[in-house]
């Protein structure tokens, strides 16, 4: 009877164990699902912030030059564009035909801009209107 008892208690035991293992597995199997599905909402909270960071810079340069479009000659401005937006994204200014665009590696964003003769670029900006036209960085 006393061995009866023993391999009784044994059992129970092992059952506890087994079902302690089976739920902590279930409990990090879980975790790790939750884990993959935050990574990826974080990933794309970043391009979105990327994104707003480009448009934002972009409405910033269409901005200085509606302003330059709307005054009288002799307007002139310095202005400086960051190396990097908020030192984090690298980004590149393309003007061609009245459109401003601002890439980087994952995303694009354009505006339209008047008429100017020359291109912003990182660093120190000059935007002036003289005889009618605007002029950027103009040597």
């Amino acid at each position: 009877m006393l061995k009866f008892l023993t391999s009784k208690m044994n059992y129970i035991k092992s059952q506890s164990s087994t079902e302690f293992l089976i739920l902590t597995g279930l409990g990090f199997l879980i975790v790790m699902v939750f884990i993959a599905l935050s990574a990826n909402e974080v990933k794309e909270f970043r391009d979105q912030k990327e994104f707003f960071l480009l448009k934002d810079l972009a409405l910033k340069l269409q901005k200085e030059a509606s302003i330059a479009a709307s005054v009288e000659d002799g307007y002139e401005r310095t202005f400086t564009l960051p190396d990097k937006l908020e030192n984090t994204v690298d980004y590149s200014i393309i003007t061609q035909n009245s459109i401003i665009t601002v890439n980087s590696s994952k995303t694009v964003f354009s505006v339209r801009i008047p008429d100017i003769t020359g291109n912003f670029t990182k660093g120190s900006n000059k935007i002036e209107r003289k005889a009618g036209k605007i002029y950027i960085n103009r040597q």
